[in-house]
């Protein structure tokens, strides 16, 4: 028999999506690091607060600047959503 050997990651992470652990695992990390998700020209001015289902609820500095990313949504969604490729944000709600 030919068995590929698979890294302790790769087996991890396919348990962890089947026992649905996987999602609320990387839901957990980018609220923890979100200083390693974003650069410091969107770190210094909103950080996550929690995910509503498909949407991530971040909190602005300010209501100035609340409206300022409303901008970069799409932006932020895309880059969430290409980083962690499990990962399916839909919208971000600025508060």
């Amino acid at each position: 028999m030919n068995h590929k050997a698979k890294s302790i990651g790769t087996v991890l992470q396919s348990v962890l999506k089947d026992i649905d652990v996987y999602d609320n695992f990387i839901r957990l990390w980018i609220l923890q690091n979100w200083d390693e998700v974003f650069d410091k020209n969107i770190t210094r001015i909103c950080r996550p607060v929690k995910f509503e289902g498909d949407v991530l609820v971040i909190e602005a500095i300010s209501e100035s600047w609340a409206n300022e990313l409303q901008q970069f949504k799409k932006k932020m969604i895309y880059r969430l959503n290409s980083k962690f490729n499990q990962l399916n944000v839909k919208d971000i709600k600025i508060v």
